[in-house]
C-alpha cells in the first residue's frame, strides 16, 4: 500500500512539473544601449529573420525562452557591433560567456554541443589563416628578391598547407554527428573542389534528417553543381566566330581547353589576357587550347580587343551580353571566368587565372 501511495506521489509530481518549452538563452552583455533593440536573427536559406527582440539594461543581463520549429542556425546580434553566431534546438539551455583571447570576438555560447561543433572548425580556419599570414611575408620576400626557387616551394608549402587544411575540415563535418553544424560548416569549403564530398554529405544527412530545412538546402545546392561539377562531361557550346561560322566547344576534344568567359569592355579580363597569351604561346604546340567567349554587345568592340591583345585562339560569342546562352549553361555571373576542359571533354578545373592557371598547366605538361 506503501509503495502505490509512493508511485502516486511521483505521477502527481511529473503531472504538476511544466513541461519545458523552447531553448533557454541568458547571458550578460557588458555595455547594453538601453534604447536599441538586441535580436535574435533565424538565418535560414540565405535570409534573415528576427524570431525575438528585447531591451537591455545595465548591467545587461537577460533570459530569454524561444520555441523553434526545428534545430537551427541562430544569430545574437548585438546592435550589429557583436554577432554571435549559434545552432541550437529546444533542448538547449545555453549561456552568452566572455572571451579574453579574442578581441574580434569577444563573446561566445556555452551549454551548446552543436555550436561548439562550429568554433571547432572556425579555429581550424583561423589556424590556416595565421599560417598563411607567415607564408604571405615570405612570398613577398622571395618576390622583391626575385627568388624564384623560394617562390616555387612556398606556391608547393601552401598547397600541401590548404590540401591538410580541407582535410581536417572535412574530417569534422563528416564526425559531426547528423548536427546541422555539419550542413552549415561546408561554407568553410571550397565548394567548387568538393562537389564528391558536398554530394556524399547530401545523402548521408538525406537519410538521417530528410525534412530539416539546411539538409533541403544542401541537395538543392549539389543538385544545381551537378552539370558542372569537376569530373562532369562539360556542356556542349555553339557559337558563331567572327566570321560568323558556328564553332562548338567539342571540336577541341583531344586537347586540354581552357573555356574563357570575358568581355571587351571587362578590365580584369583585358588585364589577364597577357598572362593567357603567354599560357597559350607556352602550351599550344603541346596540347593546350583555348575556347574564348565573348559577353559583349557590341561586333566592333569585341573584334578590337581580340586584335589589340593578340588573342590568337578560338572566339565565339551570340552578343548578348550576361544573357549568353553560353554563360546560362556554365551559371556565369560575373566575368573573368574559366573552366579547365581535359582532352576528354570533361571539367578538370574552375577559375584559375594568373598563378593558378600557370601552375595547373605545369602540372600537366611538365
Amino acid at each position: 500500500m506503501k509503495n502505490t501511495f509512493l508511485f502516486a506521489l511521483c505521477l502527481l509530481a511529473l503531472a504538476c512539473t511544466p513541461k519545458k518549452e523552447g531553448l533557454k538563452l541568458s547571458g550578460t552583455y557588458d555595455t547594453p544601449i538601453s534604447d536599441q533593440l538586441v535580436k535574435v536573427e533565424l538565418v535560414k536559406n540565405n535570409e534573415l529573420t528576427v524570431i525575438d527582440s528585447f531591451y537591455l539594461e545595465t548591467p545587461g543581463q537577460f533570459e530569454r525562452n524561444i520555441t523553434l520549429d526545428e534545430p537551427s542556425f541562430l544569430r545574437l546580434n548585438f546592435y550589429n557591433k557583436h554577432i554571435v553566431n549559434m545552432v541550437l534546438s529546444n533542448e538547449d539551455e545555453v549561456m552568452l560567456i566572455k572571451t579574453e583571447d579574442d578581441i574580434n570576438q569577444p563573446y561566445r555560447l556555452s551549454g551548446s554541443k552543436d555550436t561548439d561543433y562550429i568554433y571547432r572548425v572556425s579555429n581550424l580556419k583561423k589556424d590556416f589563416e595565421a599560417q598563411m599570414q607567415g607564408l604571405n611575408a615570405r612570398f613577398i620576400e622571395a618576390r622583391n628578391n626575385n627568388d624564384m626557387a623560394a617562390l616555387e616551394d612556398i606556391r608547393q608549402e601552401y598547397m600541401t598547407m590548404q590540401t591538410a587544411n580541407t582535410k581536417a575540415i572535412k574530417k569534422e563535418i563528416w564526425e559531426m554527428d547528423y548536427s546541422i553544424a555539419g550542413l552549415l560548416s561546408t561554407s568553410f569549403l571550397d565548394e567548387e573542389n568538393e562537389f564528391t564530398f558536398l554530394d556524399s554529405l547530401s545523402i548521408k544527412y538525406g537519410r538521417e534528417l530528410p525534412n530539416s530545412t539546411y539538409t533541403i538546402a544542401l541537395q538543392d545546392r549539389v543538385n544545381n553543381m551537378r552539370s558542372l561539377a569537376i569530373g562532369s562531361e562539360a556542356p556542349e557550346i555553339n557559337l558563331p566566330n567572327p566570321e560568323g561560322e558556328s564553332i562548338k566547344l567539342s571540336s577541341l576534344r583531344g586537347s586540354y581547353v581552357l573555356v574563357d568567359f570575358w568581355a571587351a569592355w571587362c578590365r580584369p579580363c583585358r588585364q589577364e589576357n597577357p598572362n593567357v597569351v603567354r599560357m597559350y604561346n607556352e602550351y599550344h604546340n603541346k596540347g593546350f587550347d583555348i575556347y574564348s567567349v565573348s559577353l559583349d554587345k557590341k561586333k566592333d568592340a569585341w573584334v578590337q580587343a581580340i586584335a589589340q591583345d593578340n588573342l590568337t585562339w578560338t572566339h565565339v560569342s551570340d552578343l548578348k551580353y550576361f544573357q549568353s546562352e553560353a554563360a546560362a549553361l556554365y551559371q556565369i555571373n560575373a566575368i573573368p571566368a574559366t573552366y579547365l576542359i581535359g582532352p576528354d571533354g570533361k571539367i578538370i578545373a574552375k577559375n584559375l587565372r594568373g598563378p593558378e592557371l600557370e601552375a595547373k598547366l605545369k602540372e600537366i605538361f611538365g
